[in-house]
């Protein structure tokens, strides 16, 4: 879809920023979210949720290792940069980024990475962003059951 609109910028124009947004695609699937912050997420909530059973503490051992190891990633290649590829907001942004505040939730240590607080606190300063984030909080509040009186 970023590549339907060019003027966004979102998805790169040139081989090598579309090589270097889909490395980050790649690496945000296998490792953010298959083995560290998705797997804890799972493991803590979408097993209690779905009713699949108790969550495995080996599992949640081993994304919270990997996570220290993935966050340490980022964060070093953050340094001097405002975004992950070619100093522009791509699509890749958002993938690594859109699980940021669930590894916060999930008591992941990502205050320990300042480089990954800072380039978040800049994701998540977007007008969409802000935007996005307002009418989720909306439709939560909406979907929580009525107290009783």
């Amino acid at each position: 879809m970023a590549a339907k609109q060019p003027s966004s910028g979102l998805w790169p124009s040139d081989p090598k920023g579309q090589a270097d947004v889909l490395r980050w695609l790649a690496w945000a699937s296998a490792h953010w979210d298959a083995e560290s912050c998705g797997m804890v997420s799972y493991e803590k909530a979408s097993k209690a949720i779905l009713r699949l059973g108790p969550p495995d503490p080996a599992f949640i051992a081993r994304g919270e290792q990997n996570f220290a190891r993935f966050a340490a990633v980022v964060d070093t290649w953050l340094r001097s940069k405002t975004w992950l590829v070619a100093e522009r907001l791509t699509i890749a942004d958002f993938s690594v980024g859109g699980l940021v505040p669930t590894a916060e939730r999930m008591a992941l240590p990502v205050r320990e990475f300042p480089e990954i607080v800072r380039w978040y606190k800049g994701l998540a300063a977007l007008p969409a962003r802000q935007k996005a984030r307002a009418a989720n909080a909306s439709a939560m509040a909406a979907w929580q059951p009525k107290r009783a009186s």
